[in-house]
């Protein structure tokens, strides 16, 4: 689905790019599976598409479950230098991709960790 959106990232930031994630089944939380001794947060997750809202509240599942179980409205994740952001939304937008920022990587303490921060909350996986 990515396949030229990746292939031109590659092309221009190859060297910078450390990660691809595909957040399909396991949500935002799916980019535990990339990487060691790695803190992931992400503290600048747009608004979930109001499909997430309409199951959060008929469904009544916790916001910590719906950030693993969803994806949230994030398709796909490129885990890049920080000096390489701005190319990698350049291609987004030549593709007319709606792309930003949404965190940024730390180095863990001896294990992988997402720290998510949303108006819904706090929530730290595993």
């Amino acid at each position: 689905m990515y396949k030229r959106q990746v292939k031109r990232i590659l092309e221009r930031c190859g060297g910078s790019v450390h990660g691809l994630v595909h957040n399909t089944g396991g949500g935002v939380t799916k980019c535990l599976r990339v990487g060691r001794n790695i803190r992931y947060v992400k503290d600048h997750l747009p608004d979930p598409d109001p499909v997430f809202l309409l199951i959060q509240r008929e469904a009544g599942v916790e916001w910590r479950e719906m950030f693993e179980d969803y994806n949230m409205g994030i398709g796909f994740e490129v885990i890049v230098d920080p000096e390489s952001a701005e190319e990698v939304l350049s291609v987004a937008d030549s593709f007319k991709l709606g792309a930003q920022v949404i965190g940024r990587c730390e180095r863990g303490e001896g294990e992988k960790a997402l720290i998510i921060r949303s108006r819904f909350g706090v929530f730290r996986y595993p």
